[in-house]
């Protein structure tokens, strides 16, 4: 068996046997998705520690092999970095780990407070094969064939209505919102799908909706996406594949996360989509500041989007000062930290029907 000392969390479905069962393909292609055997070339850089299948921050140190996957992140907030092209296969390539999750490519550009020490470097020791064929991040979560032409339409559930969390920006509070509007469906006895439907694919946030009481929790790694920095159609193909699981989950109610902000990681490709915003019941929407949330709003009519919209409070930011600037425009804000102001805001919602 080969020996690593971790499998990154966006590879959570590679278990022991099928790593067990794996060869090195020194002759790896430079495609996305592509699950790469890499080894740390030094202590320092911008990324120092890996989420692991477990959710667990694992320290990375020079020498550490471990198991990642090739994909983009064209991050506004974080590293951003792409699948290098024209890139010979070849044990000696070196790239730039882009996520804690395990992504890695080829660095472009580190904002300036994780710049000090440069990205991450690692080096590619092979691509995981089986019978003499490079793995995809696809090829381990058992996603279903692309019907053919003739192929009969699949049958689908009926759509459970959903809650969409979105916001202005990452790290702002959307998975903390996620969580504190699933256990206030909870306590209302409710059966409560979570799912995250863009971003860069950390595990921590769907663990965190699962503490929270989430029924049924899944996101795009599980569908063979590493992250939602690709084209649209696969995205698009990855959200309607995991809400429909949720369907069929017997789910009541679901609540879904959009990863980073509301242009990014096709994001927009998803509010835009007729099947998901039909089933959306209401927008959650996260803000920094207010200025996100008024920007924000003209983005949701923009996409064709006439749900109503609900923002939150921001974190860090003069409570009373942010209630009274945003009453000067009509809108009323949700204190996500306020476990009864959750309730009163689920129980406006099951009034108009939200849970079907």
């Amino acid at each position: 068996m080969l020996q690593v000392k971790a499998v990154a969390s966006n590879v959570r479905a590679l278990d022991r046997a099928r790593l067990a069962a794996c060869s090195v393909d020194s002759d790896w292609p430079a495609a996305e998705g592509v699950v790469l055997l890499l080894q740390t070339l030094a202590d320092a850089g911008s990324i120092r520690s890996l989420e692991n299948q477990q959710g667990r921050e694992v320290a990375l140190y020079r020498g550490d092999r471990f198991v990642g996957v090739l994909a983009h992140r064209r991050s506004s907030t974080s590293e951003y970095g792409e699948v290098p092209s024209g890139v010979g296969p070849g044990a000696s390539c070196e790239l730039d780990l882009l996520a804690h999750g395990g992504v890695v490519g080829r660095g472009l550009s580190i904002p300036p407070a994780h710049a000090a020490g440069g990205f991450t470097r690692v080096r590619v020791l092979g691509a995981l094969a089986q019978q003499g064929r490079a793995l995809r991040l696809r090829d381990l979560c058992g996603c279903p064939p692309e019907p053919g032409p003739d192929a009969p339409p699949r049958r689908r559930q009926p759509a459970v209505p959903t809650l969409l969390v979105c916001g202005s920006a990452a790290e702002v509070g959307k998975t903390t919102t996620c969580a504190a509007l699933i256990r206030a469906l909870k306590r209302r006895g409710l059966v409560v799908g979570a799912a995250k439907l863009t971003g860069t694919g950390r595990l921590r946030d769907i663990l965190a909706m699962r503490d929270a009481g989430a029924d049924h929790a899944l996101d795009f790694p599980e569908l063979g996406l590493a992250t939602t920095y690709t084209a649209a159609q696969p995205v698009l193909e990855a959200a309607r594949e995991i809400l429909g699981r949720l369907d069929a989950s017997g789910c009541q109610v679901v609540v879904a996360e959009l990863g980073g902000d509301i242009i990014e990681a096709n994001a927009d490709a998803l509010l835009a989509d007729p099947r998901i915003a039909g089933r959306c019941r209401a927008i959650v929407h996260v803000a920094g500041d207010v200025l996100g949330i008024l920007g924000a709003a003209a983005l949701y009519r923009r996409f064709g989007l006439r749900q109503p919209i609900q923002p939150t409070l921001p974190k860090g930011r003069n409570p009373l000062g942010t209630v009274e600037r945003l009453r000067e425009f009509g809108w009323d804000a949700l204190d996500a930290l306020d476990a009864a102001a959750c309730d009163a805001y689920v129980e406006r919602l099951l009034a108009v029907g939200v849970s079907g």
